[in-house]
């Protein structure tokens, strides 16, 4: 019988599909011997808790000690405020779990996407402040922004309906900076570099594309609004009148002994997070408005009790307009949901929230970054904010979120809707707006 053999192409081919399996075994040998199981346990530390809200924030603690003993996460904080009053802060697990560091509500967490509810908090007190007109028309007035084919106004910006592109949009030039992060720009202006050189990928109003971009862009005209830098800006006219002392830009302060490490997690195991297999010190100072802001939960419910509380700190009218769902030119909401800035889900249901079929008033805005998530939310009707971050990601972030819904829940059943007036108004204008 004769013997088979190989020509040399198929000997090739052979010997390269060897050393492809060797190679792939070699990377996985090395990938999951970075990873390092949990620490048994998950220390919970507490800085408030209202009296007040006393069998809520017990049952609350319950939801927050079961998510430590599941080791899927390093740590998670949250924070609560109701009336316009921080009633609950506490973390659980690590936030460096290496050193034995446990997290507390003073960790300090990148807050990704998070932070466009941030800033729009700034561009929404300059509206107030009659220094942005919203509708007006500047996208050939930006200083360090070439103009393009079309214009856009302010809120068409904060609605992401201004046709600005996004990560997978841009070229080699904006990879160099959004994929190493590992540039310093020291003010909001010059992170326009990383995108101005693309056209709109759209023209205004007539579509819809998320973008950390136009946030960014947005910024940089608050700045020349106001006269002053956007992070002093931000300072000045946010951060310090609410007491948020645990909130800047990524890179524009030295880190504290609370900012968090952050990390990789594969079901028990952990590692610290990588950027192309590099541990590295990450800079997100490329994009501060969209995407880079440090914080922790409790600075974040001050900011949504800033909302709920009154008039005082933002104005009924531009509350309105900033949690109303924005429309294209074709009549039609978009698809997220978007207001200005924000997401406002006007009869949200869940199966984690009240009895699963009550629809709830949800204005939100979520974030992930390098190692991180946040989710803040603001209950208009029940006068209730929760902020939760966590330092590592997971794949689908539901799985967070449906953790941050369940604490939520336990303060939703047990506190009496009272719907203001002021809010019953909003949402009627809302309702209106959107089925015209």
């Amino acid at each position: 019988m004769k013997k088979f053999k190989l020509n040399k192409i198929g000997r090739r081919f052979w010997r390269t599909v060897c050393v492809l399996f060797g190679l792939l075994v070699i990377w996985n040998i090395y990938y999951f011997s970075t990873f390092t199981r949990f620490r048994e346990s998950a220390p919970i530390t507490t800085t408030v808790s209202h009296p007040d809200y006393k069998n809520p924030i017990a049952e609350a603690t319950t939801v927050l000690a079961a998510i430590g003993e599941d080791k899927k996460l390093p740590s998670f904080s949250v924070a609560v405020g109701h009336h316009g009053k921080v009633i609950w802060s506490a973390a659980v697990g690590y936030q460096d779990i290496d050193a034995g560091i446990a997290a507390t509500p003073k960790t300090q967490y990148r807050i990704g996407s998070t932070s466009k509810a941030v800033t729009t908090t700034g561009i929404a007190r300059a509206v107030d402040a009659h220094r942005i007109q919203l509708e007006v028309i500047i996208g050939d007035t930006i200083v360090n922004w070439t103009k393009k084919k079309w214009d856009f106004s302010m809120q068409q910006l904060l609605s992401h309906t201004a046709g600005v592109g996004n990560y997978e949009d841009f070229g080699i030039a904006s990879a160099k900076y959004t994929m190493c992060n590992c540039h310093e720009f020291t003010t909001a202006s010059e992170g326009l570099t990383v995108f101005d050189p693309y056209d709109l990928i759209f023209e205004p109003g007539t579509s819809f594309a998320y973008s950390t971009f136009d946030i960014n862009l947005a910024s940089v005209v608050l700045e020349q609004a106001v006269g002053t830098p956007f992070l002093e800006y931000m300072e000045a006219n946010i951060f310090q009148p609410l007491g948020m002392k645990d909130t800047y830009g990524d890179h524009n302060r030295p880190k504290t002994e609370d900012f968090a490490t952050f990390y990789e997690t594969r079901n028990e195991y952990y590692r610290e997070f990588r950027s192309f297999e590099q541990v590295y010190d990450i800079n997100l100072s490329y994009k501060w408005a969209g995407g880079g802001f440090i914080s922790t939960p409790t600075d974040l419910v001050k900011m949504g009790n800033a909302y709920l509380k009154d008039d005082s700190f933002i104005s009924h009218d531009t509350k309105r307009k900033f949690w109303t769902p924005m429309k294209l030119d074709n009549g039609e909401v978009n698809e997220q949901l978007y207001a200005l800035g924000w997401r406002s889900y006007l009869d949200y249901t869940n199966p984690n929230l009240l009895d699963g079929k009550t629809p709830v008033w949800m204005v939100h805005h979520g974030g992930v970054s390098k190692g991180s998530q946040n989710f803040l939310i603001l209950f208009p009707n029940y006068d209730l904010v929760i902020d939760a971050s966590i330092n590592t990601n997971v794949a689908d972030f539901g799985i967070f979120s449906d953790e941050v819904y369940k604490i939520a829940n336990v303060f939703l059943k047990t506190i009496e809707k009272k719907e203001k007036v002021l809010y019953r108004e909003i949402k009627l204008s809302i309702e209106e707006a959107s089925v015209k």
